[in-house]
């Protein structure tokens, strides 16, 4: 019932911006506007598909006993396939059209989701074709990485779908699908789980605790303590959550041994499927032929990284303090968002639970981005909003820091998650707005894809560092961050002296 509720008031919110934005667009074209709203649709549906599985990647990796270390590079994995492949598809589509891509897309998407979901049913010792269980999750998020990076061609199809007035809002129908997709996808993966505790057992362990008889006598902590001496302060937390309601020893024993949910990863699938069917039905081409030429020079131009451009923009006075502050805070983002899979662990919270917390952050997001931001930028200027960012997203680091040291209760997660995700709404498009005004028009295209290519390094390495970082403290990874946007916020409040000389 909660989930029907769920998914009817998702196609609501997804109608209602959508139809805002085709209204507002250029297009003088019925076909044109409909050809938007099933982009919009298609990416949407896909979008819940990712907001499923990305909560639980962590966890599922911890079962299979894999190190900080690999969790953060199979994190990464993801971002690094779309850094490469992104603008692969870009110019692919503008030889062969935006649909056969989008189609391939959507096809990978379904694949590889449906590949994670079997490999989630693996035991730690079970192979496939002579490969384990964690290098065949890396198998499948690298494939949903390259998939995934067909959204460059969705904004494609609405760049031919739209004129110069219009393309901002038009834009606006992706930023609305990624924002509803992250709200709703793990909300409905949390229905599809359970908050039984995640304890790294090791297989004597698992041995042991399987041989516990059936017994309706209650369950405390002892009883595990006697199996497993070495348990973690997240363990202990788990546990003594779990253990809130009174268990029995038998449901103890069944919830110790669960295996990962393959739920998550299946529904996901069943998503991407459902919008490479609507696509193969409803989507056309947008491409107009007459204008391929044109625009597979120009793709031509744009593809890849050029690392000499991008050297010479660092070295720019007016571009390197705003492309530094964009790739900080990127990087910090990816940290903390990759990482709080764990943090939420740490005080005890399952898998249900974690879900929430990654609901509640993607509808504070679209809040923040849809509403706070759009609202305030004109009124205030880029430079106050983006100082602003910067402070609330240090306030939020530390305080996320000084939560992962245990000197606050977890429930201070539930406030700080809206000052860090709000700081991050205002600073992101503020500095995106300020690289553009400090380019001149013959060189918008270049900076901005300098910019767009600092940040998605910084989504590559930021989850591989936190990993890291976590091994070691529960709260490191969000010191650094705090630290680094605050070098950030100085390089940013250098702007306006700059701006006015």
């Amino acid at each position: 019932m909660h989930l029907r509720r769920s998914f009817k008031t998702c196609l609501s919110v997804c109608l209602l911006m959508s139809d805002s934005v085709v209204d507002s667009s250029d297009s003088s074209s019925s076909g044109h506007r409909a050809t938007l709203l099933i982009v919009f649709v298609v990416v949407f549906i896909d979008l819940l598909g990712f907001g499923i599985v990305l909560p639980l990647l962590p966890r599922y990796s911890l079962y299979f006993r894999a190190s900080h270390a690999t969790i953060g590079l199979l994190m990464a994995s993801f971002s690094a396939m779309q850094f490469l492949f992104a603008p692969l598809w870009g110019s692919l589509s503008d030889r062969i059209g935006r649909r056969p891509v989008l189609l391939v897309g959507l096809a990978g998407s379904t694949v590889s989701y449906l590949l994670f979901g079997y490999v989630t049913t693996f035991g730690r010792h079970d192979l496939l074709l002579g490969l384990d269980a964690v290098t065949w999750l890396f198998i499948s998020r690298i494939a949903a990485g390259i998939a995934g990076a067909t959204i460059a061609t969705a904004q494609a199809v609405i760049a031919d779908c739209t004129g110069a007035a219009g393309r901002g809002k038009g834009m606006a129908l992706i930023g609305a699908a990624f924002g509803i997709g992250f709200t709703f996808g793990p909300l409905i993966g949390a229905v599809s789980t359970s908050d039984a505790p995640t304890l790294a057992l090791s297989d004597d362990e698992i041995a042991a605790i399987a041989a516990w008889p059936d017994s309706d006598e209650p369950a405390d902590m002892a009883l595990v303590e006697a199996y497993k001496a070495d348990l973690t302060s997240a363990d202990r937390a788990a546990l003594r959550r779990y253990l809130n309601v009174p268990r029995t020893r038998t449901e103890l024993r069944e919830a110790l041994l669960e295996p990962p949910s393959a739920v998550p990863g299946f529904l996901a699938a069943g998503l991407s499927f459902v919008a490479l069917l609507f696509a193969v039905v409803r989507l056309p081409e947008s491409r107009a032929p007459s204008g391929a030429e044109r625009a597979g020079a120009d793709a031509e131009a744009g593809r890849g990284l050029h690392v000499r451009r991008v050297l010479s923009h660092l070295r720019s006075a007016r571009f390197s303090a705003i492309l530094l502050a964009m790739f900080i805070t990127t990087f910090a983002f990816a940290q903390f968002e990759s990482t709080l899979a764990l943090l939420t662990r740490e005080f005890g919270y399952g898998d249900t639970s974690n879900f929430i917390f990654f609901a509640y952050i993607g509808f504070v997001l679209l809040i923040g981005q849809g509403v706070l931001v759009r609202r305030l930028l004109p009124r205030v200027g880029e430079w106050r909003m983006a100082m602003a960012g910067v402070i609330l997203m240090a306030v939020g680091f530390v305080v996320t820091a000084v939560t992962g040291e245990h000197l606050l209760p977890a429930a201070t997660l539930w406030g700080v998650l809206p000052v860090l995700t709000i700081g991050y709404s205002a600073l992101t498009p503020s500095l995106q707005s300020l690289l553009s005004l400090a380019a001149d028009s013959d060189e918008q295209g270049a900076v901005l894809g300098t910019g767009q290519s600092l940040s998605s390094l910084a989504r590559i390495i930021g989850p591989y560092v936190g990993f890291r970082l976590l091994g070691h403290s529960a709260a490191l990874p969000y010191w650094l961050a705090a630290g680094l946007i605050v070098l950030g916020g100085i390089r940013i409040a250098g702007l306006r002296s700059a701006r006015k000389q």
